[in-house]
This record gives structure tokens, sequence and C-alpha cells, in this order.
């Protein structure tokens, strides 16, 4: 997933396109799942300037075997395009965002594998810090125990997850995992990584930097 604007990163530049150690964020968090066996990648592009977008990325990966999408104003609309184009419906998908190019091999296998057997995997981390619940005019404590923090990627059996999407009456979702929890199914958790951040401020740009240099 590499269709949104990227606003929170305040640059000019989508924060997917900006470029570490002279290739895209996108490209290095595709690089991550490149050289599993029989993995298709999908790459699912802004609606604007798609075609500039497409050409970008397609001149630096060259010959790979990669399908470019074009996505919607909203993750619903680009979710769904990209898992249209999918021809074997009765495959597993692994839905990711183009920002998270720390995700581990073994994560995506471990994830592939246990959605396999029981129809979908999420990752997720223990949530570390002290937690409040805060309202206009007041504040309480909760208990982290009873939090997680979701990760991608969310893999699923790719007909349960369209199926899921044309149930659902709310376009305005953040993650997959609470579209295919509406439909019924229930979700299974699998331990992801500290690591595995998202790449969403200058902060988290300057760490990855840190670690790609």
């Amino acid at each position: 997933m590499a269709a949104g604007s990227g606003t929170r990163m305040n640059k000019n530049t989508p924060k997917q396109f900006i470029e570490v150690s002279g290739i895209p964020i996108i490209v290095h968090t595709y690089k991550q799942f490149k050289n599993i066996t029989n993995l298709k990648t999908i790459i699912v592009l802004p609606e604007n300037k798609f075609e500039y977008w497409k050409n970008y990325i397609s001149n630096i990966l060259k010959e790979e075997n990669v399908k470019y999408v074009r996505g919607g104003n909203k993750r619903f609309i680009s979710v769904t395009n990209g898992l249209k184009t999918i021809s074997n419906k009765e495959g597993i998908v692994a839905i990711h965002d183009g920002v998270r190019p720390l995700v581990s091999e073994k994560l995506i296998k471990a994830l592939y594998e246990s959605a396999n057997k029981l129809g979908n995997a999420i990752p997720y981390t223990p949530v570390i810090n002290t937690l409040r619940k805060y309202k206009k005019e007041s504040n309480l404590i909760v208990d982290r125990n009873n939090y997680i923090n979701i990760q991608t990627p969310q893999v699923f059996k790719i007909k349960n997850i369209l199926n899921s999407l044309k149930l659902i009456k709310d376009s305005d979702y953040t993650d997959e995992s609470s579209v295919i929890e509406k439909s019924g199914e229930k979700i299974n958790l699998i331990l992801g990584e500290e690591k595995n951040i998202k790449l969403t401020n200058e902060f988290d740009l300057e760490y990855f930097k840190k670690i790609i240099n």
C-alpha cells in the first residue's frame, strides 16, 4: 500500500517516495518481500500522478515482476483496487504499509503460514508505555495490559477479505483487521516486531536513515 499522501511527514514528496540511500522507502519495503518463494507483488500507487509514480518505481525495479495499481482517496478504495487485480481468489494475501521497510522476512513467512491455517494473521506488539484515556475535561489511567499495538503486514485468505470489504458500510477504517472482524471472523494475533515501525514523521525517517547507513 503506497497510495497515501503522507502529510504528517511535512514533506513535498509523499513519504513512501522519499529517497534513503538513493532509493525510495517503498522500494526498501518491497525488498523485504521480493525473495519469498511464489510471492507476487502488487504496489498500489497514488491516484494523483499515477503514471508518473508508476514510471518512477518501475524504472528503479526494472524487470521485477511487479503489478502497479491505481489507488483511491481512501484506504478502502486502494485496498479494494489492489485485491481485485488478483486472479486466484483462493490464495493468501498480505496487505502491508509501504512505509514499514523494517519488517523481517521471518515475520512475513510466519504470518503467511498462520493465515493459511487459521484464515488470517495480524501482527501485534505489547504496549510498553503508561496509557491514559483522554477526554476534553478529564483523563484517567487505563491498564496497558488490556491493549496492544497493531502492525502490518496483515494476512488473509483473499476471498474472505474481499467478501468483508463488500459487507462494510463505514469506509473510514485504518486497518484491514477491523474490516474482517466486522464480518464475524475471529482475529488471529501473531507477535510482531518492535523494529517494524511505520515511518510517520521526521524522527522516524532519521531513525531509518541511521539504520540503513
